[in-house]
């Protein structure tokens, strides 16, 4: 097993369904964790509510802030990370007057629930966060109508503010590396 820094756990099937390869699934775990770690360590920011996520390098940073500065911070702090590729943030300044941290939780675990009991949906390999009932949606499906129909998913649920996709589908990737091979052979 393979602790993951927001709290799940990779397993035998997990594995076997993530297209990255083991050493990149710990690689991108441990980035995880120590971008965690040293934003959770800065002594000038007061971050409650945030995680962070990797896929083969690329960082997402997702939650809330207290001001602009730790704003800048935070995108500072992770960008100093020697292993990050990109980073995407998808943070939101702290609301005193957004929905509870309760219903964040009982929001991502809703939607967590119904894309695992969604037969359309490879529900495992999605990760879900909700800031200020907000859904936010990371990972990899087979298709994109399958990265669309998670989205569908997340905006049926009660109390979804909206919903932000970075699902990318493995076929995309294969199609965006093949371009790729093809644009380097043209060169």
């Amino acid at each position: 097993m393979i602790p993951s820094s927001v709290g799940t756990f990779y397993n035998a099937y997990a594995i076997g369904t993530d297209e990255r390869g083991f050493q990149t699934i710990v690689e991108d775990e441990m980035l995880e964790t120590s971008i965690q770690s040293e934003i959770l360590n800065e002594k000038n920011l007061n971050i409650m509510d945030l995680s962070t996520y990797a896929y083969n390098g690329h960082v997402y940073v997702v939650g809330e802030y207290d001001n602009k500065e730790d704003f800048q911070l935070i995108r500072k702090i992770v960008r100093k990370n020697k292993k990050v590729n990109s980073l995407t943030t998808y943070l939101f300044a702290e609301d005193e007057t957004a929905c509870a941290k309760t219903d964040d939780y009982m929001i991502q675990m809703a939607v967590k629930s119904a894309l695992l009991n969604d037969d359309s949906v490879w529900g495992a390999n999605v990760a879900v966060k909700s800031v200020q009932c907000n859904v936010v949606l990371m990972g990899r499906v087979a298709s994109i109508n399958e990265a669309l129909k998670a989205k569908q998913i997340a905006a049926g649920i009660g109390g979804v503010k909206g919903v932000k996709s970075f699902i990318r589908s493995t076929r995309q990737n294969k199609y965006l590396g093949q371009q790729q091979r093809i644009a380097d052979a043209m060169r």
